[in-house]
């Protein structure tokens, strides 16, 4: 029981993801490459701050909410840079890689002054 309560939440990132990727028809299993690993991160990041925090890094969208920067560092940095590489590894972003991670990082700057008060 325990371990469908934490894949359940990684599979719904992981289909949003794929979703966003154009690839939900295909998302029947896994992704070739994918690591379970992931999991227990994903268990500390919520949807609706999944959603923000994407949309803020691949697509340039709004700021991330203060509220969800707390989720994002409770995420944590480790778990952060390793969803950040899954994406990237798809090809669908790799004319902007670069400016994805500049985006990453600065995210995660401004979240963790946010959250930290500094």
């Amino acid at each position: 029981m325990a371990r469908s309560a934490i894949a359940f939440p990684a599979l719904l990132l992981a289909f949003f993801v794929l979703l966003e990727l154009g690839l939900a028809e295909q998302a029947r299993q896994p992704a070739p490459g994918y690591d379970s690993s992931i999991e227990p991160c994903l268990k500390n990041m919520t949807e609706e701050c999944g959603i923000e925090v994407f949309q803020n890094i691949f697509h340039k969208g709004p700021e991330i909410t203060d509220s969800c920067c707390g989720v994002l560092l409770k995420f944590g940095h480790p778990c952060h840079s390793e969803l950040i590489e899954i994406v990237l590894s798809t090809g669908k972003f790799a004319t902007r890689e670069a400016e994805i991670l500049r985006q990453s990082t600065a995210a995660w700057k401004r979240c963790r002054s946010i959250v930290e008060g500094h």
